[in-house]
């Protein structure tokens, strides 16, 4: 968990504008780390001015509710990101190959026989 409330603070940087030029801060230099069981560092320096800025933030109980509703999205695109590997579309193409039903049969649930 301690992962992903730095990785929270760090798009939350990204997420804004260079105080010295006004660029978005997508591309940043940034790091974050602990400096107790409460408080990070937050350090950040733009790619197009250098302008360098951040300080230490107080984690509050709302951060941690965005950190864990990050970690449960997270968790939840892993196993919908896989890759459908080569066999995988093969034993589709197969399948439809053969099918003669409707697109609703092709998905109802196949009993077992």
């Amino acid at each position: 968990m301690d992962q992903v409330v730095l990785r929270v603070l760090s798009a939350e940087v990204q997420r804004r504008k260079c105080p010295g030029c006004g660029n978005s801060l997508r591309q940043a230099a940034i790091s974050a780390q602990y400096v107790s069981q409460d408080k990070v560092q937050l350090h950040f320096r733009c790619r197009y001015c250098v302008f360098e800025g951040g300080g230490e933030i107080e984690l509050t109980t709302e951060l941690y509710r965005e950190a864990a509703r990050t970690a449960g999205l997270e968790e939840r695109a892993s196993w919908m990101a896989d890759p459908i590997s080569a066999d995988e579309m093969l034993t589709v193409h197969e399948l439809l190959a053969g099918w003669s039903g409707g697109f609703t049969d092709l998905l109802a649930p196949q009993l077992a026989s």
